[in-house]
């Protein structure tokens, strides 16, 4: 240890700084032990989160892309990993990252500024994670457009991309060429485009999430209720029946205004409903929302309902998914599960313009 460890023994005894170092000894080792436990279990957490990503983002998760995400942990860690072990896991996750920007998902995952190997590895599962939604029937174009997202969002460069093509190969037991032309070729610029024009919904950053950071001013209006019908009138135009069932004008559908009533606003009384959505499954308007002049009134499935005065709403931000689609008023969520993603930012827009007018209508008789 040189001259100073000499002359430190030589002042307390060679025993005990024998005993000395080696408790520092153990303390370090005890410690970077304990480091890298911790960091092998926060690589677990990103690699999880990120399977997840790739199989859930923008789309469904279902039980044949959760058993795709337990099958490759099976395989990547040499042991039996059971849907029924993880499940739970897997719907935490996916449930956050359906109201998460893809921003803060991509930097609560650590590995990709931290540990560049790692990061190439979790690319190099994500693609063999595509090889078993592919196995099991169940690969989307959307499922290529995510991989496509991890490679731009971990900025896999291209020496990165050879390693993990090899690893891929080898482990498929294929030409490593062959794998790589089939992989530059599914994540190429040419089809990332392509299933964009197709999928027109897809979020592929926040530029395209509509948002609205504060409602406009809206002068007196003669009669507010009226414009309110000019607005809705201009907004379903063009679409099909499917919408216009769900989305409504209070006077066209009172029995279903009657039912979402009872079911999740029955402080309403005293105002008057202007317009009903209707997100339930079977169409029975017991889910959704309504809008008042006083408040809108919200229940998604399985849920509390919410109440939300219109003299509070300050911010109004749609999530056109292809499924799962949603709009957050302020900070409370409404789901639009039964409408796509154009039909999610018609309502948004339609409520941006419409709450304004709301306010200035009378109350009920």
């Amino acid at each position: 240890m040189g001259i100073g460890f000499d002359m430190f023994k030589a002042n307390i005894g060679w025993s005990l700084a024998d005993g000395v170092m080696e408790s520092v000894s153990n303390a370090i080792e005890k410690k970077a032990a304990q480091a890298e436990a911790e960091k092998q279990e926060s690589d677990a957490d990103d690699m999880l989160r990120t399977l997840v990503f790739m199989a859930g983002n923008n789309i469904a998760l279902d039980r044949a892309a959760k058993k795709a995400i337990a099958s490759v942990l099976s395989e990547i860690n040499n042991e039996t990993i059971s849907l029924f072990s993880i499940e739970a896991q897997i719907d935490s996750i996916y449930s956050e990252l359906k109201t998460e920007s893809l921003e803060d998902f991509f930097e609560d995952i650590t590995a990709i500024y931290t540990d560049r190997e790692q990061t190439g590895f979790m690319y190099a599962v994500a693609m063999i994670l595509y090889m078993h939604l592919s196995d099991e029937k169940v690969a989307l174009p959307l499922h290529v457009y995510n991989l496509s997202l991890i490679k731009k969002y971990f900025e896999i460069e291209r020496s990165e991309l050879a390693e993990c093509y090899e690893m891929l190969g080898k482990k498929l037991e294929k030409d490593v060429d062959d794998v790589a032309d089939i992989f530059e070729e599914l994540t190429s610029e040419e089809s990332i485009k392509k299933i964009e024009a197709e999928n027109p919904t897809l979020i592929c950053d926040n530029s395209t999430v509509s948002k609205v950071a504060a409602l406009p001013e809206v002068a007196a209006c003669d009669n507010p209720k009226e414009g309110i019908e000019t607005y809705y009138n201009a907004a379903v135009a063009g679409t099909d029946s499917t919408f216009t069932d769900r989305f409504i004008l209070a006077d066209s559908n009172p029995k279903k205004v009657i039912a979402a009533v009872n079911a999740y606003a029955k402080n309403c009384k005293g105002e008057e409903i202007l317009i009903a959505y209707d997100d339930s499954a079977f169409g029975n308007g017991k889910v959704g929302f309504l809008l008042s002049n006083k408040k809108l009134y919200v229940c998604n499935s399985f849920e509390k309902p919410n109440e939300i005065n219109l003299t509070d709403v300050h911010s109004i931000v749609a999530n056109p998914k292809l499924m799962n689609s949603f709009i957050t008023v302020n900070n409370i969520k409404i789901d639009t599960t039964m409408l796509n993603g154009h039909g999610t930012e018609i309502v948004a827009d339609f409520l941006q313009k419409a709450i304004p007018l709301a306010m200035q209508v009378e109350g009920a008789q």
